[in-house]
């Protein structure tokens, strides 16, 4: 609250009382008073009524800049009015019994929200849940099928998983920390479980695998990043050049962080829409070209990454190269134990 802006609010205070110590002043000396006496008496009147305002600024501007700081510091801005103070103010204490019941009755409405909100993951998570198990059903009568046929259907049930676990891992995102379970889990077993578990996706479009050499440990949850990488590998092949291509993972180990990259010789991403690609539902020129991409893969992956605390990063040269990097930080204790 500035200075003018307080005495813009006080605009008809001093209005009034200007036109009151004029007419006092005029009728005293109308009835024989000194210009003196009079003088006096109005240096009086604007000595106090300054001082009156100065003091009053200075408490109106103290009171709202604590309501404002605390404001800053609240995770929940719609609570502000438990933590406002008491005010001397008839009219500070009935904004603050408006701001009651209307807090109030946003709390409710976000309750009720929240409860349904909960209803509907615990049903979507339960609906998944029933749809694996016929997918597994399905594997399992492939099995006995002829190479190519089974190859097809392979390729189609590996399609329905990853779009079901997308599902699944969207409802569980909000939540991370009741189903995560932080792990010493080497990234070798990760990757080769990625890849094996695409491997179907992978000879279809012939591609070659560089996989890690050796292990590399760090704490993790397995099945997250198991998930997140899935994400990686699919969009590589989603976008590759005509004929065969190359996806490699490296590992680099830093003194605080160990970082996995998954790269590939694909079409790349324009450099105008490499800061947008884990925007959601963003599918860009090269999603735009190609049917099945909704722009859910790469968000939800910032998402989860954001979540789980671990770093993510991308680069890409059109027509060359996409890497994708997921940056692990070393837990010092962790690792001593």
């Amino acid at each position: 609250m500035t200075l003018a802006s307080y005495l813009k609010n006080k605009i008809l205070l001093l209005v009034l009382n200007g036109v009151s110590l004029f007419c006092l002043c005029l009728y005293l000396l109308v009835i024989g008073n000194s210009t003196l006496t009079v003088g006096l008496i109005a240096l009086f009147w604007l000595t106090t009524l300054v001082i009156w305002l100065t003091i009053n600024y200075q408490q109106r501007k103290k009171y709202f800049a604590g309501i404002l700081s605390t404001l800053e510091q609240l995770e929940k801005p719609y609570l502000i009015q438990e933590f406002m103070g008491q005010s001397w103010q008839l009219e500070d204490q009935l904004h603050q019994q408006i701001l009651r019941q209307s807090n109030k009755a946003v709390i409710e409405k976000i309750q009720g929200l929240e409860e349904e909100q909960k209803e509907y993951r615990e049903f979507i998570e339960g609906w998944i849940h029933e749809v694996k198990l016929p997918i597994t059903g399905m594997h399992l009568a492939a099995y006995p099928l002829d190479h190519p046929t089974k190859r097809k259907f392979e390729l189609y049930l590996t399609e329905m998983d990853d779009l079901v676990e997308k599902a699944l891992f969207y409802a569980r995102s909000e939540q991370v920390y009741k189903d995560y379970a932080l792990k010493e889990t080497d990234l070798r077993h990760v990757v080769l479980q990625v890849v094996g578990k695409n491997k179907y996706l992978l000879i279809q479009n012939q591609m070659t695998v560089e996989p890690l050499i050796e292990s590399v440990f760090v704490q993790t949850d397995e099945k997250w990043v198991v998930f997140i990488l899935g994400q990686w590998l699919i969009n590589a092949v989603k976008y590759k050049k005509e004929g065969p291509g190359t996806l490699v993972f490296a590992v680099e180990e830093a003194e605080h962080s160990v970082r996995l990259s998954l790269t590939d010789n694909g079409i790349g991403i324009p450099a105008d829409e490499l800061g947008r690609v884990f925007d959601k539902g963003f599918t860009g020129t090269n999603g735009r070209q190609r049917e099945k991409t909704t722009g859910i893969g790469l968000y939800l992956c910032k998402k989860l990454c954001k979540k789980l605390e671990l770093g993510l990063e991308i680069a890409s040269k059109q027509d060359e190269y996409t890497t994708v990097t997921l940056v692990f930080p070393k837990n010092t204790y962790l690792s001593k134990l």
